[in-house]
């Protein structure tokens, strides 16, 4: 038995969730208690990764910030939001403090490209490197080697 986000116990068909017969949908309740902050920027993907606000805006210090389960933790959501939807950082932190759970519409089609990078400039145009954690680096070498002899070749 689980408790439903109403506080009353249902029942869970668990061998018949983990051979995909039925779905199960579990949510945290909004408020300031929600993993993912206070807001949460959806778009269109087959991965259900989506942009999110964070309670925990202390990681945004550490170097190793991989901690969001494969969504987008944002620094600052607010900006995000109100350029979004073209309108003010203000207008949406006054619906934010109104507490009440809301859905807005971008207007228009605005495309999404995620890009991961083991290399970056900083402020001073010095190239930092990080660690490869998806291990793509190995796969991004052997595609350039592959490139590169293709067009060495007679």
């Amino acid at each position: 038995m689980m408790r439903s986000g109403v506080g009353r116990e249902v029942a869970v068909d668990w061998p018949a969730v983990a051979t995909q017969q039925v779905g199960i949908d579990v949510r945290q309740p909004p408020g300031r208690g929600n993993a993912l902050g206070r807001l949460k920027i959806d778009f269109p993907n087959k991965h259900a990764i989506y942009m999110h606000d964070t309670n925990q805006k202390h990681l945004f210090a550490r170097e190793l910030r991989a901690l969001s389960h494969g969504c987008v933790r944002l620094e600052r959501p607010n900006e995000m939001a109100a350029a979004l939807l073209g309108t003010r950082v203000a207008d949406v932190e006054r619906k934010i403090a109104a507490g009440e759970t809301r859905t807005e519409r971008v207007p228009g089609d605005i495309p999404v490209y995620l890009a991961y990078f083991t290399a970056w400039p900083d402020a001073q145009g010095n190239v930092r490197y990080y660690k490869d954690i998806y291990d793509r680096d190995a796969h991004l070498a052997q595609a350039i080697a592959k490139t590169r002899d293709a067009r060495n070749a007679p």
